[in-house]
């Protein structure tokens, strides 16, 4: 059996276990089992259906048994569990992917215990600190760079074997959960372990690995507490199902419930998983507007800069206003001023920014993507010294809020690139800055725990979507991002989120960022709440109209309008729905109501003249558009619509008058088609001929899509006076005219 087809069979197995298919489920467990032939292993398969058949046996008997749904729930859960081991021995053996491969080498060492490897660091840490009590005399700096390469390497081996630690023995557990709980590491090692335990956790689910994340939500450390609550939370999204089968997480997560700083953290840490959805939206813009129209205008910019300024005087950018004109004209301002605010909403708006500079040799060990910044590591000491020059550079960049870890780290080696002298002129300017830094340094001093609290979980977050976006080998791993991580779906959790403040913070945020579904599901659990609230039927109404279901949007309307009638807003949507269900009559009675309220409304206005246009009520529609083309003669979005109907009812000349204007701004090839109807009606012949030849070339070319599209007109053209026998005659001439 191949990789693909061991995970495809374990997938299969898991969607009958989720849908209480057990006998399938057994079916597809014994072909995997088949395979590795362990008798163990098929005993184990045997004692589970043969309890099963029993427990069914007894229910056709009409035996009355209370721990019969206990049991079933330990039958799946079990199947589940063998499921994992039996998929991940037969992996070992087939797959080339890096966590099979260490696990590979790992089998073929000596003394390959978890035991040797905390050992390993906790000696490296002893020689390291040793060396620190050392006077400086007596300090050789080689060999203390020598004994913190020592401790990194042998802590990123802990990382690896955290991470490849399946099944895990009682003694495995043991030996993690101490080093977490009895702070036996300095917290950059510790939050490193909670990061191993995590990935593992993603891997394969174990109950006694997840308990442990939760117990570290209660130690003295922000940095490990918000990581171990972040893993914690991911893992309970992406095994929500399995953990319901089973008690101990819940009475686990009962007990945090009643932490106040719990709910106030996982509220939080939900907000910036909806956040993380709109990373790749964001980067998107980034790469696909922002840097293309900086391209394009680089060029003016340099015009409107003289040379020899740009050579003498480095503040020549700053000082030119002509440069914000053009930024302001490219729309570029716009989009700085959307990405900032995004930015200080917490937003990952460097994502794409960071994303190229993930190929140093540092980022080889995959627990450095995850690791806690540090100027100290031996990776940066080309970049830092000891000698004190650099203090106020180390500060900004280990306090900033707006990277991540790993994109300090990434920021920081690029530097190394950077030529001496350049680099030293950089460090320089920052360690200059010193009221900056002073203002920093009191921002972090006052800085409110809780917001401390989002800063430490927002960058741990975006670490570990860089890890699974942007690592060489992410298509091996399962990505919990790619399923978007909605708590609210988790029953252990709902009552963290079950007060109306939170609903209603979760739900906006959700509004705000387009996300509809979900916003949806917030707002209806509101609004059986709150009966007569009309903004969240408002809003339930538009995020149903939002997603295409514009019957039910309607009917959310209306409750909304039956609480304030006179709400423009609301009228406007009922009669979109309307019109988009085709119900003109109703939506043309509703946008008169809107009209009372807002006279010179002209969106009104043309809507209006689209329902009568819809009703083929061409006169009452033309009011309406030389209505809107009057209060507003500088716009051309009423041309058209005047421009039809002119030549629906007849009235042709007045078409062609439209017709012209429209064809000398910018026309579509159905502009240039609809004026050539026109001038057909008119008579002239050839102009029409040479039209329908330039929407035939706008379209590039494609004579079947005109043909198409001029069927649906013949009707109108008959209706205007063109003879039926001239129209095959004149698209026989256009199609000799475009072969020439």
């Amino acid at each position: 059996m191949t990789t693909k087809e061991i995970i495809n069979t374990q997938n299969n197995i898991y969607k009958f276990l989720f849908e209480r298919r057990l006998k399938e489920s057994f079916g597809l467990l014994g072909q995997l089992i088949s395979i590795l032939q362990d008798w163990q292993i098929t005993e184990s398969l045997n004692e589970m259906e043969t309890s099963y058949k029993y427990m069914i046996q007894y229910m056709l008997d009409g035996f009355n048994d209370p721990e019969r749904k206990k049991i079933y729930d330990k039958l799946i859960l079990s199947t589940y569990n063998l499921t994992d081991k039996v998929t991940d021995r037969l992996l070992e053996r087939e797959s080339s992917s890096l966590y099979y491969s260490h696990r590979r080498y790992i089998n073929t060492q000596p003394e390959n215990s978890l035991q040797k490897s905390f050992t390993e660091v906790d000696n490296a840490i002893n020689s390291l600190s040793l060396n620190d009590l050392l006077d400086k005399q007596e300090n050789c700096s080689e060999e203390q760079f020598k004994l913190k390469q020592d401790a990194e390497k042998y802590s990123n081996e802990l990382f690896l074997n955290i991470w490849t630690n399946y099944p895990a023995s009682e003694e495995d557990c043991t030996l993690i959960k101490n080093a977490i709980l009895d702070r036996q590491f300095p917290e950059t090692i510790t939050s490193l372990i909670i990061s191993a335990l995590t990935l593992n956790l993603f891997h394969r689910y174990d109950e006694r690995k997840l308990s442990i994340l939760l117990e570290a939500y209660n130690i003295d450390s922000d940095e490990i507490r918000l990581r171990a609550l972040c893993g914690a939370l991911m893992i309970l999204s992406m095994y929500n199902e399995r953990i319901s089968l089973s008690s101990t997480i819940s009475l686990q997560i009962d007990s945090l419930k009643e932490n106040p700083t719990f709910c106030s953290d996982t509220r939080n840490i939900f907000l910036q998983f909806i956040k993380s959805r709109e990373t790749e939206r964001i980067s998107k813009k980034f790469t696909e507007e922002l840097l293309p129209e900086m391209m394009k205008i680089s060029p003016s910019l340099y015009k409107k800069i003289k040379p020899e300024e740009l050579m003498n005087d480095i503040d020549a950018l700053d000082k030119n206003p002509e440069w914000q004109d053009i930024l302001d004209k490219a729309g570029i301002t716009d989009k700085l001023k959307e990405l900032t605010n995004l930015q200080m909403e917490g937003a990952d708006i460097f994502m794409s920014t960071f994303a190229n500079l993930k190929s140093f040799a540092f980022f080889n060990e995959p627990g450095n993507w995850l690791l806690p910044f540090s100027t100290e590591h031996t990776a940066l000491n080309q970049v830092f010294t000891n000698d004190g020059t650099d203090t106020n550079f180390k500060k900004i960049i280990g306090m900033s809020h707006f990277l991540c870890n790993s994109d300090k780290y990434s920021f920081c080696l690029s530097l190394t690139h950077v030529p001496e002298a350049q680099r030293q002129m950089m460090i320089s300017q920052f360690n200059n800055e010193g009221t900056e830094m002073n203002s920093l340094e009191k921002e972090e001093a006052f800085m409110k725990k809780n917001k401390k609290s989002e800063y430490i979980s927002n960058q741990y977050i975006q670490d570990l979507y860089r890890f699974f976006k942007l690592h060489p080998k992410k298509n091996e791993f399962k990505d919990p991002f790619s399923t978007g991580l909605n708590l609210y779906h988790i029953p252990l959790l709902k009552p963290v989120f079950s007060d109306d403040e939170s609903l209603q913070l979760i739900g906006e945020f959700y509004f705000k960022k387009e996300y509809y579904t979900d916003a949806l599901e917030i707002f209806n659990e509101l609004a059986t709440r709150h009966h007569s609230n009309s903004e969240l039927y408002q809003k339930t109404g538009y995020c149903l109209q939002m997603v295409g279901n514009y019957e039910e949007a309607l009917e959310e309307y209306l409750k909304a309008e039956m609480i304030n009638p006179e709400s423009f807003w609301t009228i406007r949507r009922i009669a979109q729905c309307y019109r988009n269900l085709k119900k003109s009559e109703m939506a043309l009675e509703y946008y008169h109501r809107a009209e009372k309220l807002r006279p010179d409304n002209l969106s009104i206005e043309m809507n209006i003249g689209h329902c009568y246009l819809e009703q083929k009520d061409y006169g009452a529609a033309l009011k309406h558009y030389f209505k809107v083309d009057y209060l507003d003669p500088k716009s051309s979005k009423a041309w058209r619509p005047i421009a039809w109907c002119s030549f629906l009812i007849g009235k042709c000349d007045q078409a062609q008058r439209y017709y012209e204007k429209i064809l000398s701004e910018k026309p579509s090839t159905l502009d240039f088609m609809n004026a050539g109807h026109v001038e057909f009606a008119l008579g002239n012949i050839r102009k029409a001929i040479e039209l329908y030849r330039q929407s035939v070339a706008a379209d590039n070319n494609d004579m079947q899509k005109f043909l198409h599209n001029f069927s649906q007109d013949t009707a109108e053209l008959i209706h205007a006076g063109i003879s039926a026998n001239d129209i095959p005659i004149l698209l026989d001439q256009l199609m000799y005219s475009v072969s020439q």
